[in-house]
């Protein structure tokens, strides 16, 4: 019975939440011209994940406020490219009596469009006197 009540106090200092905080079509943190870019002709690197957490104990920080621009930094630098093409964003954090956690995820396709198959053919328009 001992074990038992420990167990549920424990169980009842642990929790946590994961929550989607939404979705874009096309995301970056760098100077990107997307009018220049063939999204259909561009290779990408499917499903790269990038992340930026924090944990505290006793209520003291260890490292840096997480943050999304990191996070989507982290996850450019994983697939070598410059913008992210429908990436989905999820913040989390958990708790364990003194022990917390939070973190940001991105996951997404990311595309370098500095690649040769990204530029769409600039044509000039043309004009007769």
């Amino acid at each position: 019975m001992k074990k038992l009540t420990i167990l549920f106090v424990i169980s009842f200092l642990a929790f946590g939440c994961t929550v989607r905080q939404t979705g874009f079509t096309v995301l970056s943190t760098k100077h990107v011209e997307l009018s220049r870019i063939d999204l259909k002709e561009t290779d990408v690197v499917r499903n790269q994940k990038g992340s930026d957490s924090r944990l505290w104990i006793l209520f003291i920080p260890f490292g840096g406020n997480p943050t999304l621009e990191d996070a989507v930094n982290t996850c450019l630098e994983n697939g070598k490219g410059d913008f992210i093409i429908n990436p989905i964003v999820d913040s989390s954090w958990w708790s364990l009596i003194l022990f917390s956690y939070g973190s940001w995820h991105v996951e997404g396709d990311v595309g370098n469009s500095q690649s040769p198959t990204a530029r769409r053919e600039q044509t000039m328009p043309t004009t007769t006197y």
